[in-house]
């Protein structure tokens, strides 16, 4: 007896050390080592599938495709994005899930609508329209399609494991994180810039996965890339202590800059709406235009680091720095209006080395004696704009750091980088991504108790039996009615069509049925209110919140259509209340289970 109570003590000690070992945190770094290696190959992959288009369109590689555009005849400069936008338009129109271009406000919208939950075909098809796009001389980014990739993988891993739900935002956080560090060769700030875009937190519990994807993406990048940053420049230092007010100046300018350009993106869309282009021609449309400008401006094609790069080396004048500000935001508006590929990370890179390349050149003629090289402020002008346009300050700091390989410079980085990003918030509060999330109705700011409701609809909840009276029905009928119920909201209607003409309380009723003189010669439309709000089946459940609470009523009649006022139904405002409590306990269990414990 003694050995078997021995043994049973054993096995109790060994049964928690086995299962740890099966223990879904201990998959998930496995699933995070899988995800690091598939995303770090997407992204050098991506590199150089943009660098083999580009060659065959234009004859040279991505990296030396500005100081070559000059060999070439101005009808290739213009044909090149007009004949890749012909193929990204036929793409979108025939081939691609969602008939649009992805990004990163997808996968946030995916973490945000789907719990994590990407399709294959729509991500190797955003892989597929990007390359193109920017093989092509679309002017954007080559990050914001990496990370889509690298999202999508995780998000399918998981799926195919057929794990829980809830383990979906830390894998995707995964995948960004490696798509971010393989792009840029910076593990620190893939880590942070998907604690911050995609966790929305710096959770400590989705802390382990997430770096370990991170390493493996960068070192993959650096097997096959190189081990050295995006930007190789000299070693600038500040002059002066003095520099501080106007370093603080700078970021001010920088966050106009980046509202200016997150408010192109939006007008441009919107103005090319008006046009009403057919969708396989758009992108090709935006090409020509593309094209045109690129003929004067070729430092606007493609992802643009070989000009960021100039202007972080000091090689470019102030008339140069001020009209490559104002072209690559008109560009890149018109790339992503146009429904090319691409991301946003090179833009505001790009744009806010150009905005601090200017503000360095007049600040050096204003003090000659106290200004610092403009090479200098073109690094702290590319954090704050990047900073500003991304909603990421800490992860952009980082990348700015690790791009350069400059840690000296950072009090100048982080004090413009503050005011830009305090600028920013205050006046729009929402970065480029949440911008687009918003014009799609999906605004991050808001509970997600209220973000479930959005996408519930009233025919859900509604209450299908309700009593109607005839519009031309009598006192004594409505004696006869109110007499043999038990409800106290009635709905007049239409007895042959059913449509709706308004609703009836018993307190109204009462008086003129129950009173000390009855009113014997009226109908129901006559007590009919002059306010009748309605609601339709496919209103959400979120915005009948607002109207329920605006009229001011207990019940709300539902109609079939605005052109068909029959009605269908009745919406109580407990039953909403219902709702949204359950939605509230949802989000609560959510948030507790977004990572893993």
């Amino acid at each position: 007896m003694a050995v078997v109570e021995r043994n049973k003590t054993k096995e109790k000690i060994l049964n928690p050390i086995f299962s740890a070992t099966n223990s879904m945190p201990v998959k998930l770094v496995a699933c995070a080592i899988a995800i690091g290696l598939l995303a770090g190959y997407g992204a050098v992959g991506f590199r150089i599938a943009i660098s083999e288009l580009q060659t065959l369109f234009y004859g040279y590689g991505s990296y030396d495709i500005i100081s070559m555009a000059d060999s070439l005849p101005w009808w290739q400069i213009v044909a090149v994005p007009v004949i890749g936008g012909l193929i990204v338009g036929f793409f979108l129109k025939y081939l691609m899930p969602g008939h649009r271009p992805q990004g990163v406000a997808d996968v946030m919208e995916a973490v945000i609508v789907n719990r994590g939950k990407m399709k294959l075909l729509t991500g190797f098809g955003a892989m597929f329209v990007s390359a193109v796009s920017l093989g092509s001389g679309a002017s954007s980014g080559r990050e914001g399609p990496v990370v889509h990739f690298g999202a999508m993988i995780a998000s399918q891993l998981g799926q195919r494991l057929r794990l829980p739900s809830k383990y979906y935002m830390t894998l995707v956080a995964c995948g960004v994180a490696s798509g971010v560090a393989a792009s840029f060769n910076a593990p620190i700030a893939g880590m942070f810039f998907a604690l911050e875009v995609v966790v929305g937190s710096l959770a400590t519990q989705a802390f382990a996965p997430i770096v370990i994807a991170s390493v493996v993406g960068t070192i993959i990048s650096r097997i096959y890339v190189g081990d050295f940053p995006a930007f190789i420049i000299p070693q600038y230092s500040i002059v002066s202590l003095w520099e501080f007010p106007a370093i603080a100046l700078l970021g001010v300018v920088s966050a106009f800059v980046s509202l200016i350009f997150i408010w192109s993106i939006t007008f441009s869309t919107q103005t090319i709406d008006r046009f009403h282009i057919p969708d396989v021609l758009r992108p090709a449309a935006g090409g020509l235009i593309l094209g045109l400008i690129a003929t004067q401006f070729p430092q606007i094609i493609g992802v643009g680091y070989e000009a960021t790069d100039s202007a972080l080396k000091g090689n470019y004048g102030l008339l140069l720095l001020l009209a490559l500000i104002v072209v690559k935001t008109m560009a890149v508006g018109i790339t992503i209006g146009s429904k090319f590929g691409g991301g946003f990370f090179s833009p505001s890179l790009f744009i806010g080395a150009m905005t601090g390349g200017a503000f360095g050149l007049i600040a050096a003629q204003a003090f000659p004696e106290m200004a610092a090289s403009h090479g200098l402020y073109a690094i702290i002008g590319m954090s704050a704009v990047a900073a500003s346009v991304l909603g990421a300050p800490i992860s952009t700091i980082l990348i700015v750091f690790e791009l350069t390989g400059d840690y000296k410079i950072s009090i100048a980085v982080m004090i413009a980088v503050s005011v830009a990003t305090l600028i920013t918030k205050h006046i729009i509060g929402r970065s480029i991504f949440q911008t687009q999330l918003l014009n799609r109705n999906v605004d991050v700011n808001e509970s997600r108790a209220l973000r479930q409701l959005s996408f519930r609809q009233v025919r859900g909840i509604m209450d299908r039996e309700f009593i109607e009276v005839a519009k031309d029905a009598p006192m004594a009928d409505l004696r006869k009615i109110v007499g043999n119920t038990n409800h106290d909201k009635f709905v007049v209607v239409d007895p042959e069509t059913h449509e709706f003409f308004g609703r009836i309380d018993y307190s109204d009723l009462k008086t003129h049925l129950f009173g000390d003189e009855p009113e014997e010669n009226l109908t129901a439309m006559d007590l009919v209110h002059e306010d009748n709000p309605v609601l339709f089946p496919d209103t959400s459940l979120k915005a009948a919140i607002g109207i329920i609470e605006k009229a001011g009523v207990e019940h709300i009649p539902v109609i079939n259509r605005a052109s068909d006022r029959r009605l269908i139904g009745i919406l109580h405002h407990n039953d909403l209340l219902h709702a949204y409590n359950a939605a509230l306990l949802s989000a609560q269990d959510d948030a507790r289970d977004k990572v893993f414990k």
